[in-house]
């Protein structure tokens, strides 16, 4: 009777163990997907925020503007007609990629990542184009199953 006790305890202890690691592995899995899933916002957001044509500045402006929440959003929409009409006096067109991204931090609700973006702006007064390089920190929201930008600040 006592090996089956024995052999009961090496049993739980194993199950637990497993158990433990199971649900290790499970969380991993979701914080791995949850990372996957900021970063690609960011990269889309960071993007569009350097990708601006002012033959389409208002579809352009919207979709920042799909994506913004707290702070940025408020920020954004007070500026974005001036901005609009910036573009068009200028003929502003600039087309940008995110070079590089990492995540500073992140949990189920908010995450902090930041990006390395080059652009190639032209305008009047540059029409070959100038080749800008921005480095930005991105604030982020979950808002239900959509991950919301909060704060970007263009840091050096």
């Amino acid at each position: 009777m006592g090996l089956v006790w024995a052999l009961a305890a090496v049993a739980a202890v194993v199950l637990t163990l497993l158990g433990v690691k199971g649900a290790d592995l499970y969380q991993s899995r979701q914080d791995s997907a949850r990372d996957a899933e900021v970063l690609d916002v960011t990269k889309d957001v960071v993007a569009g925020l350097v990708s601006l044509d002012y033959k389409r500045s208002k579809a352009d402006l919207d979709r920042i503007s799909s994506v913004a929440t707290g702070a940025f959003q408020q920020q954004f929409g007070q500026l974005s007609a001036s901005f609009a009409q910036v573009l068009a006096s200028g003929e502003v067109r600039s087309t940008g990629a995110v070079k590089e991204a990492g995540i500073v931090r992140a949990d189920d609700d908010s995450a902090q990542v930041l990006a390395a973006v080059s652009s190639v702006v032209k305008n009047t007064e540059a029409p070959d184009g100038q080749q800008r390089v921005y480095r930005m920190l991105v604030d982020l929201e979950k808002h239900g199953d959509d991950w919301k930008v909060g704060n970007v600040e263009f840091v050096s």
